[in-house]
């Protein structure tokens, strides 16, 4: 079985059947059909997603207030604290060991998962001396596995990953790490440093610390480290095969303008640089960037020089008829600073898009929306990525025994 979106985009989530088909997430469903054409497809269901999700980050808080939300079907939790405890045995106040005192912990939260969130749920768990092995321990015994590495056993782990085992390492990382003779984990533990940031720039430092099993991966997402800004924020989505050739374009190119906006003032931002790309029904991608002369965080705004910047690269009465993927990205980000309205339009624009933030956040995305979003409604679907969720809040933890992914 596997998720997808719609019947023209990509698995977004596998069944454990399908995975040994070869088929996983990101994988496009034409490819799934011809890897195992009797898969069964359902769609998302976001709001169930989120339910479930509520529901297990409820159990971990009864272990902990130290939980880091990963992903809507991941979390890091901190049980630091409640590993190094001291218990009675025969009247002698003793300390546990809190490797053991993590193992019991996560084998009740497992149970409770089945007997509390659902019969049908699996949980598999890393209990590690760092969130990064946490996170590669977690997926070395799927389905409903519990793997622990101390930090004695780390060497071990080299014979047992490939590259792409580690967080941060894709198939493309891996075949530009293989252009330079990297080909194992080891390669990269013991590849000189200086020659990867030679290759690699800032990127070559993380790269080392992900060979070494330590370091950046685990402070990156710490909080004795400031988070590096955002660069940019951008939306991009492929039209149903239904709807390609219905005149949606416009509407479509709103919405991620909106859904950008959004995201910005979400976060306190603004931006003076827009790129809007697109690839039409013969798989022609066109697209251009530029800077505008002010920075928005105004959907309707982005929306336009979106529209303007695509109309100088092709026809849109084209695009209108014979696109299947939009995107837009706003760069050049600084924090949001009320600038004096020059029009009472703009001012009026600006008051509604606060307006209209209030109640989407009260109840749900796009409850209400200008007319042209609001079109675009049925045709961009509510959706959950199953990877890491960025701009979720976060409790992060510090150093310590008994991490748990």
């Amino acid at each position: 079985m596997g998720v997808c979106e719609h019947l023209g985009g990509i698995i977004i989530a596998a069944s454990v059947e399908a995975k040994r088909w070869g088929i996983k997430t990101g994988t496009p469903v034409w490819e799934a059909r011809k890897l195992y054409p009797k898969i069964i497809l359902t769609k998302t269901n976001p709001s169930r997603y989120r339910f479930y999700t509520s529901r297990f980050l409820k159990v971990f808080a009864d272990y902990t207030d130290r939980i880091e939300k990963y992903s809507i079907d991941e979390a890091f939790l901190d049980l630091t604290m409640a590993c190094n405890i001291r218990g009675y045995q025969n009247g002698v106040l003793q300390k546990m060991d809190p490797w053991q005192e993590a193992v019991r912990i996560i084998e009740e939260i497992k149970l409770r998962m089945v007997t509390e969130v659902g019969d049908y749920i699996t949980c598999s768990a890393g209990i590690s001396y760092s969130k990064l092995v946490a996170k590669i321990a977690s997926d070395l015994q799927k389905p409903n596995g519990l793997v622990i590495v101390r930090p004695e056993d780390k060497d071990s782990l080299y014979d047992r990953l490939v590259l792409t085992d580690v967080p941060g390492i894709g198939n493309r990382q891996e075949r530009n790490l293989n252009k330079l003779g990297i080909l194992t984990l080891k390669d990269l533990r013991d590849y000189p440093l200086s020659k990867l940031v030679t290759h690699f720039g800032i990127g070559g430092v993380h790269l080392h610390s992900m060979g070494q099993l330590e370091g950046t991966w685990k402070e990156s997402f710490g909080d004795d480290v400031i988070a590096s800004p955002m660069k940019s924020i951008g939306h991009m989505y492929t039209i149903p095969m239904e709807y390609r050739k219905k005149g949606v374009f416009r509407s479509v190119l709103y919405k991620l303008s909106e859904m950008v906006a959004a995201r910005l003032r979400v976060n306190g931002l603004m931006g003076n640089h827009v790129y809007a790309h697109a690839y039409n029904g013969d798989e022609v991608h066109v697209g251009k960037g530029a800077k505008i002369g002010y920075h928005s965080q105004d959907g309707r705004e982005l929306y336009l020089e979106a529209l303007n910047l695509l109309a100088q690269t092709t026809s849109l009465s084209e695009l209108e008829n014979n696109t299947y993927f939009v995107g837009v990205t706003v760069g050049g980000l600084v924090p949001f600073v009320p600038q004096a309205a020059l029009f009472e339009d703009t001012e009026r624009r600006q008051r509604l898009s606060l307006a209209l933030d209030k109640i989407n956040n009260k109840y749900e995305d796009f409850t209400i929306a200008r007319v042209p979003a609001f079109l675009a409604r049925d045709i961009i679907r509510d959706s959950v990525g199953f990877g890491r969720m960025k701009e979720f809040k976060t409790t992060f933890m510090r150093g310590g025994q008994g991490r748990f992914k």
